[in-house]
């Protein structure tokens, strides 16, 4: 089959059961909401591109319209049956969602996905042939059941600095979430991105622990469970005199531990512009986890003026 014998179309109405299996299963609901302008929960509003050959779905492409708070759509998939790959067909659903987000006004489509699958050289040279910026760098993420940990060289080495304790983030005193704020806004000695009153509305009260210095605290592990068997590393942080005495490390073993043995898988992933973290998680923690990949960005600019 050459390239010239298939013809993608805009979907206009609710997709059928057909469509799911060609897209993510966090993404399988959205087929149905296609052609009505309703979104999910999460605020997707989707829109679609589909190929069939002789009456059969062969290939499907996916994104969420811009939103209020942004203005560029997202590319959520693009996805082709085994037997029709490599012929361009990928490049042409990604053409027609341009066209079709186009005509609607939207000025850029953006997309990030994650490395580690052998489908991601192929992603890439169709974003290059459809005139997509450069891939860039925007986290790198890992995963790793409790067990993985104890492995690495810096695991059984942690050792707590003098006069500081480790406690359950849920004892977290008012007061003390109080003094942390006044800290904060006196010196901003904590990154705006890690301040810990952003992340524990819901935590996991399992392994979120707190660090306390001669009673003051100084440091936090703050995780989630996104599902029973899956807790995610969500934010780290301690203050920079006690890092480099090596209080971080204490605190991350502290709360693996209490993880072991409860058959979940553990991921956390950091931001590329977090450096240094990056260079210990790729050093240091790769080598001996179940995964590690990047998440990348690009992005193309479809030509609309402003309004």
């Amino acid at each position: 089959m050459s390239s010239l014998e298939f013809a993608t179309e805009e979907a206009v109405s609710p997709l059928g059961e057909e469509w799911k299996a060609m897209t993510f299963p966090s993404y399988r609901h959205l087929p149905a909401l296609v052609g009505t302008g309703a979104a999910d929960a999460q605020g997707v509003r989707p829109v679609a591109r589909c190929a069939r050959l002789d009456g059969r779905p062969i290939g499907f492409a996916l994104a969420d319209l811009p939103r209020p708070d942004r203005e560029y759509a997202e590319l959520c998939s693009v996805f082709v049956v085994e037997d029709c790959r490599n012929r361009g067909l990928a490049t042409a659903l990604i053409g027609g969602l341009e066209a079709d987000l186009a005509r609607r006004g939207v000025p850029f489509l953006n997309v990030v996905y994650m490395t580690g699958k052998p489908s991601i050289a192929a992603l890439e040279r169709v974003l290059a042939k459809r005139g997509f910026t450069p891939p860039t760098l925007r986290t790198i993420a890992v995963r790793f059941t409790p067990e993985e940990p104890p492995r690495t060289d810096w695991y059984g080495k942690a050792r707590l600095p003098p006069d500081c304790t480790i406690f359950p983030w849920k004892e977290l005193l008012p007061e003390e979430r109080e003094a942390l704020k006044r800290s904060q806004a006196e010196s901003g000695w904590i990154h705006p991105e890690l301040e810990p009153w952003k992340f524990d509305e819901t935590f996991d009260e399992l392994s979120s622990l707190g660090l306390r210095r001669a009673g003051e605290v100084v440091g936090w592990v703050i995780n989630h469970r996104l599902a029973p068997d899956l807790v995610r590393f969500t934010v780290g942080y301690v203050r920079q005199d006690m890092s480099k005495l090596g209080a971080s490390f204490p605190l991350w073993v502290a709360s693996v531990e209490r993880l072991r043995g409860t058959g979940v898988t553990c991921t956390f992933v950091t931001p590329a512009h977090f450096k240094s973290m990056n260079r210990f998680v790729l050093r240091r923690c790769a080598p001996f986890f179940s995964f590690c990949g990047e998440t990348r960005g690009s992005y193309k600019d479809l030509g609309v003026l402003p309004r």
